[in-house]
């Protein structure tokens, strides 16, 4: 082969992998997607949000321990955590991770300088996307963090709330409903409160006498999102929809049932690739 064939090839196969790796990150940066730090040590977390944000990953702060993670968690959409699992305390960071997956059911990545072989069952119990030992190699943490998260909307990480329960018991109308997860068609998020939309058929079995309309429920839509199974997924920071009930997407809205839904700009593709999709 011709040196300067070679060297076109070479080339071509090079911009092709930075082509593929700025696609990638530019593909995070319009998700947007938000990850909780938890780390003690002040110089790391600025060197790993620095690094993070360089990517288009926005950091909402670095908690130092449980009751900030807590806080962060409960003020803000978050869609993954990066926690240290060696906290000063007094809760370390798989109890941490523990609390925080009540709140919301987010993937997990690990991190740790050194970890006792007596921690690894506990870990288990968090379900961890992925692991790392510091110091962290920042383009491999970037890598991870998509393949967590495209796998976690795929329905690939398990969720003790993935159950075969055919009812879900929400906070409203002074009391709890019981609504058959399978009618629900998608959950719009309002502040600490949700709005519930269900088919109109069976809107109308539960309320004969009213006029169509979401309901009003008594809790986060994070909250709701725990208790739900695979197949509900996160649209956005303040949608989640029911796949189940999907009729038809367009480019820039989808259909669940005859209930349209705008897209957000930059989730079209990651949508797609959720589903089963025959090409042209």
């Amino acid at each position: 082969m011709e040196v300067a064939v070679l060297i076109c090839l070479l080339t071509a196969q090079s911009n092709q992998k930075s082509r593929q790796k700025a696609n990638r990150l530019i593909e995070i940066m319009e998700l947007g997607t938000n990850l909780l730090l938890v780390e003690d040590d002040p110089f790391f977390a600025e060197n790993i949000k620095q690094s993070l944000q360089k990517a288009g990953i926005t950091v909402l702060g670095a908690a130092k321990n449980l009751k900030e993670a807590v806080k962060i968690i409960q003020q803000n959409f978050v869609d993954i955590a990066l926690i240290d699992i060696e906290l000063d305390g007094p809760e370390d960071g798989i109890t941490t991770a523990l609390e925080l997956l009540k709140i919301n059911w987010i993937p997990i990545i690990y991190m740790t300088g050194h970890t006792p072989l007596e921690l690894r069952e506990s870990i288990k119990k968090t379900h961890p996307a992925a692991f790392f030992e510091k110091p962290l190699r920042m383009n491999e943490l970037v890598v991870q963090i998509e393949i967590a998260l495209h796998n976690f909307n795929a329905g690939n990480l398990p969720s003790p709330q993935q159950n075969q329960l055919e009812y879900l018991f929400l906070p409203a109308d002074k009391g709890h409903i019981g609504v058959k997860i399978k009618e629900i068609l998608y959950i719009e998020a309002s502040g600490n409160y949700s709005r519930l939309y269900l088919s109109r058929e069976y809107f109308g079995d539960i309320y004969p006498q009213k006029t169509y309309s979401f309901i009003f429920v008594s809790s986060p839509m994070g909250n709701i999102l725990r208790e739900l199974p695979f197949y509900f997924y996160k649209l956005s920071r303040s949608v989640v929809i029911n796949l189940h009930q999907l009729s038809k997407i367009e480019t820039n809205k989808l259909f669940l049932k005859n209930e349209e839904v705008q897209i957000p700009e930059g989730k079209h593709k990651s949508l797609m690739e959720r589903l089963a999709v025959v090409k042209s």
